[in-house]
């Protein structure tokens, strides 16, 4: 029996394109909407609707798989920053809950 596994490739798994490939001022318009409204704990479909207005705020004209590709793409490349506000959103509100605090 060999010492480790080869590597394994699943070539049929979804690779978003890297940021670079979208025009900034759009990418960066997403990224805040989807972000500021995750980190209020709103749903997808509201983050969604929030980010599809502020991408043709800034000018965008693509359609919802533009968005979800550029939602993607920043995941991949800056997971953290994109994340980060939902996460502690969803820290508190589960310690709080736990404690019995009612957060209406």
């Amino acid at each position: 029996m060999p010492d480790s596994l080869p590597p394994v490739s699943y070539p049929h798994l979804y690779t978003p394109p890297p940021c670079s490939t979208w025009p900034a001022d759009h990418l960066h318009a997403v990224g805040q909407a989807y972000r500021d409204a995750a980190g209020r704990g709103l749903d997808t479909v509201e983050c969604l609707n929030l980010a599809r207005a502020a991408y043709r705020a800034a000018g965008g004209a693509g359609g919802d798989e533009t968005i979800t590709g550029m939602i993607a793409s920043l995941s991949v490349e800056r997971g953290e920053w994109l994340w980060g506000p939902m996460d502690e959103w969803w820290a508190r509100n589960v310690e709080a809950r736990v404690n019995g605090v009612d957060l209406g």
